[in-house]
């Protein structure tokens, strides 16, 4: 799902930018939701601070009533924290474009307020980023994305064994190929989120299908990627079945 976020200090503009892209996503039924709209760098950073979603979508105002940020350091800054998030600029200024690249910001879109054009363009860079999206899940690596710290991380689920509870409440550590990271999250939501690949075998493990090793049923044990991986009883009947259709 793409989280899309929304920063423009004016209330009509930003209501009327949510009211587009709410009623686009209704009709095109494109995988998206507005994560947050609001007017304040400072509340959008704050929220996304605590997330860490796959793929996010950023439409922000240029002309930030914020001594801290304009919208192009708010989107510098948002770099930083999602270096892959894609950004749309929202302007009353079509001569301001240039500061994009000033900045380094990489924008997806600029789309200008006061030409009687708004509806339409927010429109077509909603379809436009939605083929971006199809062509990259098609060319490239599928990713998991976890927070540690201040740091956000994609790690390619081909490189991912499988996850485990940490001994440390709340906390989940990620058994890769070459790494162990350890990070704020639980097994229940990892599934959710990988329940076409991986599989919630025990209470502490959630395994990548295709990692699988050995199966040992007297012991109720699986080997995935070199480690031993405990399996609940319960769960036995349902790995099999699906370890048939690997």
């Amino acid at each position: 799902m793409i989280h899309i976020y929304i920063c423009d200090d004016e209330d009509i503009a930003r209501e009327n930018i949510r009211r587009i892209i709410e009623k686009s996503i209704l009709i095109e039924a494109y995988d998206m939701k507005i994560e947050r709209s609001c007017g304040s760098p400072a509340e959008l950073l704050a929220h996304l601070e605590k997330s860490a979603q796959r793929r996010n979508l950023y439409f922000l105002d240029v002309e930030l009533n914020c001594q801290a940020f304009d919208g192009f350091q708010l989107g510098k800054k948002i770099r930083s924290l999602d270096p892959h998030g894609t950004i749309a600029y929202i302007t009353s200024y079509k001569e301001l474009a240039y500061k994009t690249f000033q900045y380094h910001v990489e924008a997806f879109d600029y789309i200008v307020k006061g030409d009687g054009q708004l509806h339409g363009s927010v429109v077509k860079c909603l379809a436009s980023f939605t083929e971006r999206m199809k062509s990259e899940n098609t060319d490239t690596d599928q990713f998991y994305t976890l927070r540690t710290g201040d740091v956000i991380r994609h790690v390619p689920l081909r490189e991912i064994n499988f996850f485990e509870t940490s001994s440390k409440p709340h906390f989940i550590v990620l058994h890769g190929e070459h790494q162990r990271i350890e990070f704020l999250g639980s097994l229940q939501d990892i599934e959710a989120e990988l329940a076409d690949q991986f599989m919630r075998i025990h209470r502490s493990y959630l395994i990548a299908m295709d990692k699988i090793e050995a199966i040992d049923l007297k012991h109720n044990q699986v080997t995935v990627g070199g480690e031993v991986c405990l399996l609940s009883k319960k769960e036995k009947s349902r790995l099999l079945a699906r370890a048939k259709q690997l």
